[in-house]
């Protein structure tokens, strides 16, 4: 399409210059272009007359046509590109480990997946609109250069003006297209995190302070964007000012040409004034041209800026990987075992210490323990979202790090705190991770879960649509689905953060009894603080500053008198009060 729209330019200037000195001149011009035109025409003046005008129409509907494709052609590559673009980045989202995400605000990741990524197709289409010059330059200055050298040579006389422009602009626009592209990001967390919060600026009265806030990273983006702009359309300005002085150069001296040639002294095959209307449109063609070819560089820096964004997550290294080696591991109950693990997030902060546990398949165990004393961490190292500092976690004999997290996850059944839904149906969040798995089964875990009781309220059941964060399901409902949704997994081992502390006392128990059920079938791992919660485990580990205090079945702690005994004595006597109130 760029070879038929460079042909179709070069031909466009030619009617009205035959129509000028070949079908109007007394003295028809001579010229083979002409000639051949001129032939399916015939010898009649008004038949050649009507011929051009068709000719020119003719030309310019092709052009319009070749035009509409080359667009449509483009928004092919544009859409189909920047999909690709768009699934591999989310691709490599997926792939980056959690502590990444601690360091970033997911209002610039969301602005990278959904703006950054059309710069890859900006560089694309400007390197396409280059060919398509470079192509048409080089045909114009053939033509131009047999039409009239010291013509040509006057016309590129402004080469050296807009090298000079794109050399001043290039960088001011790089650097503007930088601090817009980070102003614009802010200005997306700053929306994401004020509509995630807004019940808790209605409660504290915050409105007029965050309202605040979000005008401010307003006008940071603004102000960013305007000082862009500015730099975007000084540019073209610049370029045209160069254009048009070199236009009224050209004209000037084209057309002293035209009258030395035709009128003062007159000289065969001189510069006539089809000539100078053909040698004027092309020049047109060629500056433009011209300018995209020199101009490359200077387009691209808003693109450049928003491809090196994309790629600097694309670099990224997750810090969670397999290893070359890593070997398959067949789901089945397995032994876990923690050996001195330590971690913490900056290495001057360690905030687990020396963990060692063994826990046996089917055992149902509670690592309990205050608010910061490490628990949401040291369940966040069992499936590999992190890696210990030091230490070693094994399944059997497997160290963790030497088995691929696929499978490794596989055996492992996670239920956060937060619960997380999608916004979709009931029944689609159940089978979210086994599709395939039966209805009765989906029921039954339901049941188990303690679910079914205000499914079944739901006007629409199981195909009731869950809103963005579950926000139409109370606390308690989303963290029993998800439940639910974790004993629907074949993973042996069952872990839970906090299960119950969204639960009223009955619900409470219902969850307690379900685990209890499927203890022995199950390695069952609870992380909580709550004692009602443990009192029927196994084991429990009692974690205090980031280290195992002590361990022991409800019994043997209590009669120990320790750490767990003291946590438990306020609560006896919390009870004892309530016990008395109601009496």
């Amino acid at each position: 399409m760029i070879g038929v729209s460079v042909i179709l330019n070069l031909l466009y200037a030619w009617p009205i210059a035959i129509l000028v000195d070949t079908v109007l001149n007394v003295t028809p011009h001579e010229n083979w272009i002409h000639k051949l035109l001129l032939a399916p025409f015939g010898e009649s003046k008004i038949a050649q007359v009507l011929g051009m005008a068709f000719l020119e129409m003719l030309i310019k509907i092709l052009q319009e046509t070749v035009w509409m494709v080359r667009l449509m052609l483009s928004s092919q590559i544009k859409c189909n590109g920047t999909a690709r673009v768009r699934t591999e980045l989310y691709e490599k989202l997926q792939n980056l480990s959690l502590s990444w995400y601690r360091t970033r605000s997911q209002g610039d990741t969301i602005y990278r997946l959904s703006y950054d990524s059309l710069g890859p197709w900006g560089i694309l289409d400007t390197f396409i609109g280059s060919v398509a010059a470079t192509v048409t330059l080089v045909g114009m200055l053939v033509i131009m250069l047999l039409r009239s050298v010291p013509l040509t040579l006057f016309a590129l006389s402004i080469t050296p003006f807009l090298i000079a422009a794109n050399l001043y602009f290039s960088p001011k626009i790089r650097d503007r297209a930088a601090e817009s592209k980070r102003t614009d990001a802010n200005f997306t967390t700053t929306a994401q995190h004020a509509l995630a919060a807004m019940p808790l600026i209605q409660a504290f009265g915050r409105q007029e302070q965050e309202a605040d806030r979000f005008k401010n990273a307003v006008t940071q983006s603004v102000t960013a964007s305007m000082q862009l702009s500015w730099q975007e359309n000084l540019y073209p300005l610049a370029i045209q000012v160069i254009f048009a002085l070199g236009k009224a150069v050209i004209f000037g001296y084209g057309g002293w040409l035209v009258y030395h040639d035709q009128f003062l002294h007159p000289v065969a095959g001189g510069v006539t004034c089809g000539d100078l209307i053909v040698f004027m449109t092309y020049l047109g063609q060629l500056w433009e041209p011209l300018g995209w070819v020199l101009g490359f560089t200077t387009k691209i820096q808003t693109y450049v800026a928003s491809c090196e964004r994309v790629l600097e997550i694309i670099a990224e290294k997750p810090s969670v990987v397999d290893e070359p080696s890593a070997a398959l591991l067949p789901v089945k109950p397995r032994t876990l075992t923690l050996t001195e693990v330590s971690f913490g997030y900056r290495p001057e902060t360690m905030i687990l210490r020396g963990i060692s546990a063994r826990i046996e398949p089917g055992e149902m165990v509670a690592f309990l323990g205050a608010s910061g004393t490490g628990k949401s961490t040291l369940l966040n190292l069992i499936p590999r979202f992190y890696d210990p500092t030091g230490g070693v976690i094994q399944l059997d004999n497997y160290n963790i790090r030497s088995v691929r997290l696929s499978d490794l996850r596989k055996h492992i059944a996670l239920v956060s705190q937060e619960s997380t839904l999608f916004p979709d149906t009931i029944l689609e969040n159940l089978r979210y991770g086994c599709e395939e798995i039966s209805f009765e089964k989906i029921e039954a875990a339901v049941r188990e879960a303690g679910a079914s009781e205000f499914i079944e309220m739901l006007p629409n059941g199981y195909e009731t649509e869950i809103i963005e964060g579950g926000q139409n399901l109370s606390g308690g409902q989303r963290q029993r689905l998800a439940i639910a949704r974790a004993l629907l997994t074949d993973a042996p081992i069952l872990v839970l953060d906090e299960p119950t502390s969204a639960l009223d006392p009955a619900h409470e128990q219902w969850v307690m009894e379900t685990l209890q059920r499927i203890r022995g079938t199950r390695t069952v791992i609870i992380v909580t603080h709550r004692l009602e919660t443990v009192q029927s485990c196994d084991r429990i580990f009692v974690l205090q500053h980031g280290f195992i205090a002590e361990s022991g079945t409800h019994a043997d702690l209590v009669a120990r008198q320790g750490v767990y005994a003291q946590i438990l004595q306020p609560a006896i006597a919390h009870g004892a009060c309530r016990l008395h109130q109601r009496a």
